[in-house]
């Protein structure tokens, strides 16, 4: 489980190298999962280390990140990885549970928590993408003070996770 919390830490604080800044991308690069299409004025970025990828809003309010994970997914996997995940969020509660979720092609396990980030009220979902035989793909939505999030950010933020769909093969 500490690798998984490494991951959301590193999403968090790893520099990161950019890559563009919209448009329709796969991940990981190497044998895709998933695919999504980045808001135009969304910076798209890859971790040189890992190849985790991060598309964060203009104004730094919303993150979202992919990692591989050497997982196959399941519920009971998702569970477990849950806890250590949430620890990104103080007094974190839970917004939505956890279940599985199937939509064009792309299935996981997702659950939603509510708390803070640094003294400011944030909401995190947390999914785990299936990708195979020991492989899944981390995903997590970190939105900063949403209710105030602009309506060009929560329509931006809308189109991206709408976007979402299993990669072609």
């Amino acid at each position: 489980m500490k690798i998984i919390f490494a991951f959301i830490l590193g999403f968090l604080l790893c520099p990161l190298l950019s890559l563009s800044t919209a448009g329709e991308k796969t991940f990981p690069a190497k044998n895709p999962v998933l695919s999504f299409v980045a808001p135009d004025s969304w910076k798209t970025e890859v971790d040189k280390k890992d190849g985790s990828i991060a598309v964060n809003a203009p104004d730094g309010r919303i993150s979202v990140n992919f990692a591989e994970v050497p997982v196959e997914a399941n519920m009971e996997v998702f569970e477990q990885m849950l806890p250590e995940m949430v620890k990104v969020l103080k007094d974190a509660v839970v917004a939505e549970k956890a279940k599985e979720h199937t939509e064009d092609g792309l299935t996981g396990y997702m659950a939603t928590y509510a708390g803070t980030i640094e003294g400011q009220k944030a909401v995190c979902i947390f999914v785990l993408f299936k990708g195979g035989k020991s492989r899944s793909i981390l995903g997590n939505i970190i939105v900063g003070d949403p209710g105030t999030l602009s309506k060009e950010n929560n329509d931006a933020l809308e189109a991206l996770m709408k976007s979402l769909k299993a990669a072609a093969r």
